[in-house]
């Protein structure tokens, strides 16, 4: 999607937003004419919250969806550095859903790969900071960390925080996956420790899966 079209995408969005909020504001004044002043602003002020929040992450998800398609299908041969065209709707998407944590790994690596690595970082750690609990946004933050950020202590660090017993996995596929990428970090930084730990995690996981 060209830049110019994730622009109306954001206009149109903005449009409903402000459409909704003032139908928030009517309904609130009707369903609770006998409230005061300050009880109205507060009904008012949830209404009109829930009601942005969910069309901005409707507006992310339309986008998103019009991109993952493309990405993955027509595509598919092409490097991360020559889809630099993504950047902008993927930009678009984490202001609308901070929450759209595949666009995270998406997004840094076209950076990366297109020799933007701080910016790409950056963005890995702003899906982390918005997603603490995703493993699958830690797992890209400390592979960056270890393959360009030069930054081994910080890698090792934010895999060992993927281990933790609330991080939440799509599936235990991307679990799996994820463990492997760690596993490789903790053994190029030298923490056998947590890499013996991770294998042992790999074969529970491969050995429940095949039950």
């Amino acid at each position: 999607m060209s830049e110019r079209a994730s622009r109306n995408w954001l206009v149109l969005a903005a449009a409903l937003c402000v459409a909704l909020a003032l139908a928030g504001q009517a309904l609130g004044d009707s369903v609770v004419p006998e409230a005061s002043g300050a009880e109205t602003d507060r009904a008012i002020g949830r209404a009109a919250s829930s009601y942005l929040t969910g069309i901005r992450s409707y507006a992310a998800a339309a986008l998103w969806n019009r991109l993952d398609p493309v990405m993955h299908g027509y595509y598919t041969a092409v490097s991360l550095s020559d889809q630099k065209y993504m950047l902008s709707t993927i930009a678009a998407v984490q202001a609308l859903d901070p929450h759209a944590v595949m666009s995270y790994p998406v997004g840094s690596w076209i950076l990366v790969e297109s020799e933007r690595v701080s910016d790409g970082i950056l963005m890995a750690r702003r899906g982390v900071e918005a997603n603490p609990k995703s493993g699958v946004l830690k797992m890209n933050l400390a592979q960056l960390l270890m393959l360009y950020g030069d930054d081994m202590p910080g890698a090792l660090e934010v895999a060992e925080a993927g281990l933790a017993d609330d991080i939440v996995w799509t599936d235990a596929a991307e679990q799996y996956n994820s463990y492997a990428i760690f596993g490789s970090i903790f053994k190029a930084g030298g923490r056998t420790d947590l890499y013996d730990y991770v294998q042992a995690e790999i074969e529970r996981i491969d050995a429940e899966a095949g039950d």
